[in-house]
């Protein structure tokens, strides 16, 4: 193609927007509008001269608002393309965990929480493949709800309670794994991974029991303190919104409990289970442009709403998931770095390591038990 000043690296930026005055005095605008009728002219190069004025304040902002909209799918497909990578390294941690399978790099469970922190440099997995890519679709296809969507260690929950199943809420979930673990599985059979014993946990776990114990021990006893038999005062529930009320009433305008009142109801609604799933549902069906999307009728019209934006973001993900998969592909075919799945969570975290850490507890332990002062156990 041949150059134009359009695309030529040497094109000179765009200079200031010309005022109207020297627009309407511009005989080679003129001259162009000679095919055309005299009596609007004027009127026209007025417009011209608002609009040239508009791209130079604001037309970086449509290129990029052009772009977000035409690819917005695209960098969130990106991200949960990393589930794959996500999946594959929980399986092979449940298999290391039980001593089943050697993995290069591997001397301490916290290789494996560093390795999803950086999950696209994690140096043990094979690149994500088309049958897998094909099962993650599958999965995306039969999906309803964006929540099961999850990025990051899928397998955190389930370690933890594993560890310390006492530490669970009497309400919680006693099922730890994810959709997309659990939709894994059931395809690729291999449920049984999630029943192996957690045999390098528990001797992790061993030595930093010797290292807390020994901690304790040196810490000199707390002064005692005789029991308060009154109870705390509530920062929070019913019991707070009660006190606040009996401040109000006592030492303040009684419009301020009138106030306070009309806030708690505003609180119920802005908190019900649907609104901020509206929100989001109406924002991406603003965003979806001209694009027509059917609604099916429900006795919940929030509830219609939310479910054709749901229906609609997995039409949209699974869409971007081919562009996506073959610009990963490239890069990794051409020895290029993949782009971060998780930039901002880097960015609040740069390199951090679990590793460093949990070493420092466990060599502790060990020397309190007499062994080497090492990881080889």
């Amino acid at each position: 193609m041949a150059d134009t000043p359009e695309n030529t690296p040497s094109s000179p930026a765009p200079q200031p927007a010309p005022t109207e005055e020297q627009i309407l005095a511009d005989a080679r605008l003129r001259e162009l509008l000679a095919g055309y009728h005299p009596m609007y002219h004027e009127l026209f190069l007025k417009t011209y001269a608002r609009e040239l004025q508009d791209l130079h304040y604001k037309g970086k902002t449509y290129e990029d608002s052009l772009e977000y909209l035409l690819r917005q799918h695209d960098k969130e497909a990106y991200t949960y393309l990393w589930m794959i990578q996500h999946q594959k390294l929980f399986d092979l941690e449940c298999q290391w965990r039980a001593e089943q399978v050697d993995v290069p790099g591997a001397l301490l469970t916290a290789n494996f929480e560093d390795w999803h922190n950086y999950i696209e440099e994690c140096p043990v997995l094979t690149p994500i493949s088309p049958g897998e890519l094909e099962l993650f679709d599958a999965f995306l296809a039969q999906l309803t709800d964006p929540d099961d969507l999850e990025t990051g260690n899928p397998s955190r929950d389930f370690w933890f309670h594993r560890r310390y199943p006492h530490a669970r809420e009497e309400d919680e979930d006693d099922h730890d794994l994810s959709a997309w673990t659990q939709f894994w599985d059931l395809r690729r059979g291999t449920t049984y991974l999630r029943q192996l014993p957690d045999v390098r946990g528990g001797k992790e776990l061993r030595y930093e029991k010797a290292y807390r114990r020994q901690r304790q021990e040196a810490r000199p006893p707390a002064a005692p303190v005789p029991p308060d038999p009154r109870p705390h005062v509530p920062t929070w529930g019913d019991e707070y919104d009660d006190l606040v009320r009996r401040y109000l009433r006592q030492f303040e305008h009684p419009s301020r409990l009138r106030q306070f009142e009309a806030k708690r109801q505003l609180s119920l609604y802005q908190a019900a289970d649907d609104q901020t799933d509206l929100e989001v549902a109406l924002e991406r069906l603003q965003d979806a442009g001209s694009v027509e999307i059917p609604i099916e009728a429900h006795a919940n019209w929030r509830q219609a709403v939310i479910t054709a934006s749901n229906r609609y973001y997995f039409s949209q993900l699974r869409a971007a998931l081919p562009h996506v998969y073959s610009e990963y592909c490239q890069r990794m075919a051409l020895g290029i770095r993949p782009e971060a799945a998780t930039e901002g969570w880097r960015r609040r975290h740069e390199r951090t390591t679990m590793f460093d850490d949990l070493a420092e507890r466990v060599r502790a332990g060990r020397r309190l038990l007499g062994e080497p002062d090492d990881l080889n156990f």
